[in-house]
């Protein structure tokens, strides 16, 4: 036996204690929990919030300049703004970069603890809702239970950790 199929073998087997509910809702919700908690600490330590903040606020103040010469049609605030442009476009790829490195660095142990959890649970319920979701229904797969869990998590620990540009 290959030794990836004996590491893969010895992770399901470690994973067969949380195949029912209430484990395995307890379990997507610590993974999707846990996953944000990192992601955001490493976004709070890696990233200059406060610059990205400032060239938020400033791109957005051109922007709305911008579409007020348009609706005006104002030539020379048009002409202004426009001279602008390119140098706003690059500031605001500069920040979507310095955003996204976090997301390069944590991308494929992300996709390791997604893909085992995954094809652990593949479609069975590990959740149920107390309303039925459109599209979805009452009972929740792995994939809409993290997907819940991850965004009611992540939300409050970007405010919490501050690092959400509109709030600083």
């Amino acid at each position: 036996m290959e030794p990836i199929d004996t590491i893969w073998n010895l992770l399901m087997a470690a994973l067969q204690p949380y195949r029912s509910i209430p484990a395995s809702t307890l379990l997507t919700l610590a993974s999707a929990g846990g996953l944000a908690l990192i992601s955001t600490a490493a976004n709070r330590l890696l990233v200059d919030v406060k610059r990205v903040a400032h060239v938020t606020k400033e791109v957005n103040a051109w922007r709305k300049e911008f579409e007020k010469a348009r609706k005006t049609n104002d030539k020379q605030l048009l002409a202004k703004t426009t001279k602008k442009q390119q140098a706003m476009m690059k500031l605001q790829s500069r920040m979507a970069l310095e955003r996204m490195k976090v997301s390069f660095i944590f991308i494929i142990p992300f996709w390791a603890i997604w893909i085992v959890l995954s094809s652990f649970f593949g479609q069975a319920v590990v959740a149920f809702s107390p309303i039925p979701i459109p599209f979805v229904g009452d009972k929740l797969s792995f994939f809409y239970w993290y997907l819940i869990c991850s965004f009611t998590i992540s939300l409050p620990l970007t405010r919490l950790f501050g690092i959400n540009p509109e709030d600083v």
